[in-house]
């Protein structure tokens, strides 16, 4: 059993043991303040996200459907759909330099029987699109660090415009060709 002695004992000035009923201290004054703070970043964060996403979104092309972000894109679901997820997965986390991108392309081009494509990594393409295929000069530009899933992408699009089931399916048979 502890013995108690008498208050002077104590370390703590002005705590008594046995007082049965301790006052509370009032709040520090930095408490408020700093809530209020918070509660107005807070109320601003929440007005501006929703705008952003008005002005600032991906594009939506006319058939509604988001077009390519490439990690959360469109064609993503049929992928997982079809069993290729780690696949996707891998390729989405597998970055290329210029001249590992451009052998991929031909090896994918050359798979599939179409004409071979140029490919080029540029620092910033948009800032919201991994990369884009021109149908025209069939050239792909990427954005650097080039991964492989937005090669296997563009690569696609040599094949099918759009993000419709006859993409999709180029880009099922990709993966598929892809896989380890």
């Amino acid at each position: 059993m502890i013995e108690s002695g008498d208050s002077e004992d104590f370390p703590f000035e002005g705590w008594d043991p046995e007082d049965d009923d301790p006052q509370p201290s009032s709040p520090p004054t930095w408490r408020r303040p700093l809530l209020i703070a918070v509660a107005v970043v807070t109320a601003i964060a929440i007005a501006i996200v929703p705008l952003y996403n008005v002005f600032f979104a991906r594009t939506v092309a006319e058939n509604g459907l988001e077009v390519c972000g490439f990690d959360y894109c469109i064609v993503q679901e049929a992928v997982r759909d079809a069993g290729l997820d780690l696949t996707m997965s891998r390729l989405a986390n597998t970055f290329l330099d210029e001249s590992q991108a451009r052998s991929l392309a031909n090896d994918l081009t050359r798979y599939l029987g179409i004409e071979p494509v140029g490919l080029q990594v540029v620092e910033v393409l948009d800032g919201r699109l991994g990369g884009v295929y021109d149908p025209v000069a069939r050239s792909i530009s990427i954005e650097s660090p080039a991964r492989a899933w937005t090669v296997l992408h563009e690569v696609a699009h040599g094949v099918e415009s759009g993000h419709g089931d006859d993409f999709r399916d180029v880009l099922i048979d990709l993966a598929i060709y892809m896989e380890p």
